[in-house]
């Protein structure tokens, strides 16, 4: 490099969704690669982070995996407090977890900062067809009604899940000018 240092961005992202849609699988094959077949659930929210560098800067995420159990609920908007963005993650395998989405998001709008970014993320795509039930159209329809950034992913195998931060990381600057640090 020409010795001209780039802006590093800073940002808590906060992972929310329903038990067992694959929060903590997301996180973890984001930022060691890896994946485990069975995990423990989450209790309260757990912490992990990697960056990423772009041409025109690196971005820090910060990232809050919360519990998706009914009981810990309550717990999430403590770990909105100063987040930038919120992923919503559901089951494509699951309806009831893409039913639960509406309620995370009234959630996310009740108790997160004004200028939170949320993106809606469909995960478990490795498994068979006869399994979804969750259409790529009906995610894709509440995302736009929303306003959401949409992805469908896969923790397991990592299909999608670069995607997403790439697609998140390259639009912070413009969307979180806030969030440089020079």
């Amino acid at each position: 490099m020409n010795g001209i240092s780039l802006p590093v961005i800073k940002v808590k992202m906060v992972v929310v969704g329903d038990a067992g849609v694959g929060k903590t699988s997301l996180a973890v094959r984001f930022t060691d690669n890896s994946f485990i077949q069975h995990y423990k659930q989450t209790v309260g929210a757990s912490f992990c982070s990697r960056t990423l560098d772009f041409k025109d800067k690196t971005v820090v995420f910060n990232i809050w995996d919360t519990a998706g159990q009914e009981r810990f609920r309550s717990l999430v908007p403590m770990y909105l407090r100063d987040a930038g963005i919120a992923l919503v993650v559901y089951d494509i395998s699951s309806h009831k977890s893409f039913e639960n989405v509406e309620s995370w998001l009234l959630q996310l709008q009740q108790y997160g900062p004004r200028d939170l970014k949320c993106a809606l993320i469909g995960n478990k795509v490795d498994l068979e067809d006869d399994l979804r039930e969750v259409p790529t159209q009906e995610g894709e329809l509440l995302a736009e009604g929303h306003g959401l950034y949409f992805e469908e992913t896969s923790a397991k195998t990592g299909e999608g899940i670069d995607k997403v931060f790439n697609d998140i990381g390259s639009r912070l600057e413009k969307n979180h000018p806030e969030l440089i640090i020079k």
